[in-house]
């Protein structure tokens, strides 16, 4: 029996092993043939992964190094590193990049993603093994390693590969679940509060569709058994007080994220359309097919996960032997799902009431879970000859590695087939494939030599802005850690958009970034000291570089751009605010508020000091973004912080020398970190209670079964 045992386990641990290593050798050969970095020069990091991820990730890696995670002058100014590492670079996997040098950052991250989507398939057939345990599976382990194949490399993962933090969460999401079922079936909690934690952790934006997902499929799961009120009631107080327990740990990430989300544009969005079908059943079925072209910009949702298992649910459905009710009640499930996808209002919630810009249904990634997951209950309660199994695991595993090569490759093949052909239906299968975006290492990577020179020149001690003149890159300040204006990002917060479009620079993506265009005006006002032109080639030094806060007059408290045609007429509009004085040249204008302005002694991310010697009373008005952290004392003394053109930090001070000191605190931590630890310990105490009752539990069993 022993024997036995240890042969079903060995099956296990095989089938886990090909989970893990088929989507990675299927991955490997698409690297292969594309090119991608360390196997060629392109990378993965393309899309928003060029503009965003990377120049993110490579901000964070500075910021570790530095032990200053709070805060960042790499873009519009300043803004809370914080609340953009909770949306863009939490995962803890990142950890992995971070220690690597920045030489191989950009092939360390393209390997990542592969390990990443193999580790997809690798929990996704633990969770079935664990789901399905004993001989009645053995024989169809095989299709258990297919279901996790289409799962690690469906057309979810492969249209979105380039938004490299939404992996981690197709990488939980079959934990969550697993810890769902574990809680329902053996009352005990700790995988589902761990995998929700890590899920919410990682990325907090897919971790609230799959929340959503959670509490829809618990109740799936109580009301498709047959059980009593009572233990239903038991199951929803341990399911809720974990998800509390579990979202309640995550809240020094949360609190202060949700205050900075509080502050984009995104949050006065509201659902102003009317409600009407955008997707049809039509369009979904079409989307099962392989060989689709991939949905990126706009479009149907990516569903591809071969036909086999559409063909499995329909079987376990119309043909099992499982209890009516149950598959009843899973095929209102997939409805609501697909329903909520078709409706336009269903998107809006979906996406955190907001339609998102482009990158459509991006909570689709759900209705390929439970279709993989009702296609395992169908291999499960159907019977199949052990023959049969095998030959559709091969079908299987053979369409998502085709469907996985001609994703990352559809071009390419098409100019294969077709080179040199002309006509209507080369031009339509032309028009109709669209590879994975990749882009090239070293157009990622220009600059780097470039910037090493620059940081020579840099004084150490000083704060000092920099800006490319010529270079109309979103990210570059966080990609070459240097303090600049080019932002982009979703927490990007409305009031500076609004204070950056009222200058009249230009943007790539509505309220989420803005570009620098330099002028007289906004390179003093800014401080911008060196201006990269010419690619890079030339260093321009701005003498009238105004530093990081001055004495400047009250108006510029009251003053609103939107007053003003945004260009070269707001700029003046706002530099008559700002000045002291009119003089008889702009040069000597920067040189009276230099004479004034902020001479700073120790300098940190999050704690600046210094002096200044005012010649008058005025308004201390520094560059620096208002959202409430910043804190200024003026010769020890806070005082109170006002907010200076709609957008920059700045307090009242009289005429002489003053001590300045400006701290930063992100708005909400300490009650996030309170919160956390809090709900840390309870969950140490909730989980050793639980456990502590089960074993009671079973002990009471195990003496009435030895009683005589």
């Amino acid at each position: 029996m022993k024997e036995k045992s240890k042969a079903f386990l060995s099956e296990d641990k095989t089938a886990m092993a090909y989970s893990f290593l088929i989507p990675c050798f299927i991955v490997l050969v698409c690297y292969i043939l594309r090119g991608i970095a360390p196997l060629g020069p392109h990378t993965l990091c393309s899309m928003d992964g060029f503009s965003q991820y990377y120049p993110m990730l490579q901000n964070m890696a500075q910021a570790l190094k530095k032990g200053e995670l709070f805060y960042s002058f790499s873009g519009a100014l300043g803004f809370n590193l914080w609340a953009q590492s909770a949306y863009y670079t939490s995962s803890p996997l990142w950890l992995l990049i971070y220690i690597l040098p920045d030489s191989m950052r950009i092939a360390g991250i393209n390997v990542l993603v592969m390990l990443k989507i193999a580790l997809c398939g690798l929990l996704f057939c633990l969770r079935l093994i664990c789901l399905y345990p004993g001989r009645k599976s053995r024989g169809r382990l095989s299709l258990f390693v297919a279901l996790s194949c289409a799962w690690a490399l469906s057309g979810y993962v492969l249209a979105f590969i380039n938004q490299l933090m939404w992996l981690d969460v197709i990488l939980l999401l079959p934990l969550v679940a697993l810890g769902i079922e574990t809680l329902i079936h053996r009352g005990k909690s700790h995988i589902y509060l761990i995998a929700l934690f890590l899920t919410v952790w990682t990325c907090f934006y897919l971790a609230y569709m799959v929340c959503i997902f959670s509490v829809l499929y618990f109740l799936y799961l109580i009301f498709s058994q047959k059980t009593t009120a009572k233990e239903r009631f038991r199951h929803c107080l341990r399911f809720g007080t974990a998800s509390l327990l579990a979202g309640a740990s995550a809240a020094v990430l949360l609190i202060p994220t949700a205050k900075a989300l509080s502050l984009t544009a995104a949050s006065d969005m509201g659902f102003d359309r009317n409600v009407e079908i955008i997707y049809t059943l039509k369009d979904f079925l079409l989307r099962f097919l392989p060989f689709q072209k991939i949905s990126l910009e706009y479009g149907e949702p990516n569903l591809y996960c071969s036909l086999i298992p559409l063909g499995l649910m329909i079987g376990y459905w119309l043909f099992s032997g499982a209890d009516r009710r149950k598959r009843l009640l899973s095929f209102l499930f997939m409805s609501f799902l697909f329903l909520s996808m078709s409706i336009n209002l269903g998107e809006f919630i979906w996406h955190g009431f907001h339609f998102p810009n482009q990158l459509p249904a991006r909570q689709s990634f759900l209705s390929i879970f439970l279709l993989l997951s009702l296609a395992a209950e169908g291999i499960n309660s159907i019977r199949m000859k052990k023959s049969l199994c095998n030959a559709l695991a091969a079908l299987m595993i053979a369409g998502v590695g085709l469907n996985a090569v001609f994703a990352f490759n559809s071009e390419n093949i098409a100019d294969l087939i077709l080179k040199d052909k002309k006509g209507a239906v080369c031009d339509f299968i032309h028009e109709h494939t669209e590879q994975i975006w990749a882009s090239n290492v070293s157009s990622l990577r220009r600059f780097d030599e470039k910037m090493e020179e620059f940081t020579a020149l840099d004084d150490k001690d000083a704060f000092v802005r920099m800006e490319f003149a010529d270079e109309k890159k979103n990210n570059y300040p966080q990609q070459y850690s240097y303090n600049g204006i080019c932002y982009y990002s979703s927490t990007m917060s409305a009031d500076a958009y609004d204070f950056f479009q009222g200058l009249g620079l230009p943007r790539y993506a509505r309220n989420v970034s803005t570009y620098y265009d330099q002028s007289e005006i906004t390179n003093a006002l800014f401080g911008i000291r060196y201006i990269l032109e010419k690619g890079g080639e030339s260093i321009t030094v701005n003498s009238n570089a105004l530093p990081l806060a001055f004495l400047s007059r009250e108006e510029v408290l009251t003053f609103d751009l939107s007053d003003y045609e945004a260009g070269a007429e707001s700029q003046t509009a706002l530099w008559n605010a700002v000045r002291l004085e009119e003089s008889e040249s702009f040069a000597a204008e920067c040189d009276r508020l230099k004479k004034s302005g902020l001479l700073i002694t120790d300098f940190g991310t999050d704690r600046i000091e210094g002096r200044i010697d005012c010649e008058r009373d005025g308004v201390l008005l520094t560059t620096i973004p208002y959202d409430g952290g910043w804190k200024i004392y003026i010769d020890g003394h806070e005082t109170e912080v006002h907010k200076a053109a709609r957008y920059l930090c700045s307090a009242y001070i009289t005429a002489g020398e003053h001590e300045i000191t400006m701290k930063y605190t992100i708005p909400g931590i300490k009650a996030g970190f309170a919160v956390s630890l809090a709900a840390m310990a309870l969950s140490v105490l909730f989980l050793l209670a639980e456990n502590k009752k089960k074993s009671l539990k079973k002990s009471g069993i195990n003496t009435m079964e030895n009683q005589p």
